[in-house]
């Protein structure tokens, strides 16, 4: 099993954009985080939930050479700090497609954990829906901008009815996805990959939003609970084969 923890508090400091009208994260409670770059640029977020593996979203590396991925971990300061690690194999979902099962995970070259490193543990149940999980990440600060920001930045979401995702989607939103938004948060391109956390445990991963900064429509997020026994077993193999 994978086993870690961590404590999660949402910390107001100044005023920012990256997460859309987030704040600058305070970094000792996110030390999990990790920035996924695919050759030489910042392409999503990941949460390191092992010694050597990340997890993130399956449309930042599908098909892409597994030579061009690094991840950096330990430093809220995507350009400065921390640990720049290669990525030696990585699974995707063997069933991805869009947004449905929108996974993956990373194998490190070497351990990541220390003291600027921890790693999180994955959620034991869904979330219900009007809790408030919080996200983090190094998005870009306006839609099509292509500049994310520099430091991380996290806010806070709200779980609402997967009837109201597929209302504005005008599909189906089944339980391999977390509908959430709350007033204006919102997450953007750069920001998918970064986990959604409740209770010091992932309950999600950042997958869609809309639009980056129509905080009043619902974003999207891969379910962890749903996906845990892809994870524990596709974690095994990787160890296996390292």
């Amino acid at each position: 099993m994978l086993i870690g923890s961590c404590w999660v508090l949402i910390l107001f400091a100044r005023s920012s954009n990256g997460i859309y009208n987030g704040v600058e994260a305070k970094f000792d409670f996110w030390t999990f985080l990790a920035s996924v770059w695919v050759s030489g640029y910042h392409e999503c977020g990941g949460a390191v939930i092992d010694s050597r593996i990340v997890l993130t979203a399956a449309q930042c590396v599908k098909n892409k050479p597994v030579k061009r991925i690094t991840v950096r971990v330990g430093t809220p300061d995507i350009y400065r700090g921390g640990r720049i690690i290669r990525v030696t194999a990585l699974v995707v979902h063997e069933n991805y497609k869009n947004w449905d099962n929108d996974i993956a995970l990373l194998w490190l070259e070497k351990p990541v954990l220390s003291v600027r490193v921890t790693k999180i543990p994955l959620a034991t149940k869904e979330p219900s829906e009007n809790e408030y999980p919080s996200n983090a990440g190094w998005g870009e600060k306006l839609l099509e901008s292509y500049v994310v920001t520099r430091k991380l930045q996290n806010g806070v979401t709200k779980i609402r009815p997967r009837s109201m995702c597929a209302e504005e989607l005008v599909e189906p939103v089944g339980e391999e996805l977390l509908c959430a938004f709350y007033t204006e948060n919102d997450i953007c391109p750069g920001d998918y990959g970064g986990p959604l956390v409740l209770a010091n445990k992932v309950v999600g991963i950042a997958v869609q939003g809309h639009g980056c900064g129509f905080a009043v429509l619902p974003s999207l997020y891969t379910n962890v609970f749903h996906y845990l026994e892809w994870i524990e077993e596709n974690a095994e193999k990787l160890i296996k084969n390292k």
